[in-house]
């Protein structure tokens, strides 16, 4: 299996690298990263190797972003999830992207009531060192979340 993300080392906030090998891939695999960084706890659901791992996902909104660049689209996309989370609680463990290119995005994003998050509570997603890159066949980028 590739490596979707994976949290890396940083004094005050959580980062994240985050790979895809397509556009599709990296937005998905950004928002399940953001997501699963913060160790969301949900009822019916369990942790296996730090993951939480849900049967069902029930919870779903559609999500559909237009901006000026790729970073500020996953910047925009990112934000979104996290105020519906805010809003209703819940953490967005995975996402259906309908439409990608590099200034408009249009996924839904599907997750699960959440009871609280072991971690903290991301406030931000920041544009810290931000660039979305083409490596090898596919996507990387490094995203800080102000917590």
């Amino acid at each position: 299996m590739l490596k979707t993300f994976e949290v890396l080392p940083h004094t005050a906030d959580i980062k994240i690298r985050v790979y895809g090998a397509t556009l599709a891939d990296l937005f998905r695999n950004a928002l399940i990263g953001m997501f699963q960084s913060i160790g969301p706890h949900a009822d019916g659901c369990i942790v296996v190797n730090g993951l939480l791992e849900c049967a069902e996902l029930p919870c779903s909104h559609q999500v559909a972003i237009t901006a000026t660049t790729i970073e500020s689209l996953l910047v925009d996309f990112l934000s979104r999830a996290l105020y519906l989370s805010d809003v209703h609680n819940e953490a967005y463990l995975d996402a259906k992207i309908h439409e990608i290119n590099e200034t408009h995005v249009k996924a839904t994003i599907f997750g699960v009531s959440v009871t609280r998050f072991e971690v903290v509570e991301i406030k931000a997603v920041t544009y810290h060192d931000l660039m979305v890159r083409r490596v090898g066949d596919g996507y990387q980028v490094d995203i800080v979340f102000d917590i």
